[in-house]
């Protein structure tokens, strides 16, 4: 009760506006997005692709796509909540660089329900971790947020040891170059040893940076590696 009042004094006192279509927010303690922006969101649905999440949509044999763009490296296999069009765009740069965590935290609830259907329990979440300087700037880990928000033990197995350049405009081979040997293992990776380790970011394009992420992760011996991203992105598609 006191939540619902405080939640109608911001909203008629502030009217902050949605982050995505600007309109007021009714509930602005839910999240910088109104409900109809998450409506917006188009997730995957059966069959998609066992190795990357994609959807299938008569271009594969069945199981994989015909030619898959992403190498995962040790990761098993990677799911989505949805492609990296429309919404999720907005919804991703909101968070990123329009520095609305709790967006992040949105994203991670929608999550939950990828995680639920997994083949498979998975037993703990590793964020993806960014370098010190970039969380500094942007004041938190995307990919942390959202896996707090998958209601699964978080363990921060890894550090970012090297500050890349951004991979958006990057070709396949270089975003692979780019994030070569950019992590390690920190103490808390001994957690992870004989588990199954999802490791958590924000958007799957080539697998550069979640494979580089998971061959850090090897010698602390999880039982296996999969990977969970708000969205699956193509170059094409850029």
């Amino acid at each position: 009760m006191i939540r619902a009042l405080v939640d109608g004094v911001v909203a008629a006192l502030v009217a902050p506006v949605c982050a995505l279509c600007q309109q007021v927010l009714d509930h602005p303690l839910g999240g910088a997005v109104c409900p109809a922006c998450w409506a917006r969101v188009v997730r995957f649905s059966p069959p998609v692709c066992t190795h990357c999440g994609d959807a299938l949509a008569g271009r594969s044999d069945g199981h994989t796509c015909r030619v898959c763009s992403v190498h995962l490296g040790p990761i098993h296999a990677a799911r989505a909540l949805g492609p990296f069009d429309g919404a999720l765009v907005d919804l991703v740069h909101a968070c990123k660089y329009g520095r609305r965590p709790t967006v992040a935290d949105g994203l991670g609830r929608c999550l939950r329900d990828v995680v639920r259907v997994w083949q498979q329990p998975l037993d703990v979440a590793v964020p993806v971790p960014l370098h010190p300087a970039r969380e500094r700037e942007r004041g938190f880990n995307q990919a942390e947020r959202i896996a707090r928000a998958l209601d699964l033990p978080v363990v921060h197995a890894l550090s970012r040891t090297r500050h890349t350049p951004p991979q958006a405009a990057a070709s396949a081979a270089a975003r692979h170059a780019n994030v070569r040997d950019a992590f390690a293992p920190t103490r808390e990776a001994t957690a992870v040893r004989g588990r199954v380790v999802v490791l958590v970011d924000d958007v799957l394009t080539t697998g550069a940076t979640l494979a580089a992420a998971a061959q850090a992760l090897m010698p602390a011996a999880p039982a296996r590696l999969v990977a969970l991203t708000a969205a699956r992105a193509e170059l094409a598609r850029r």
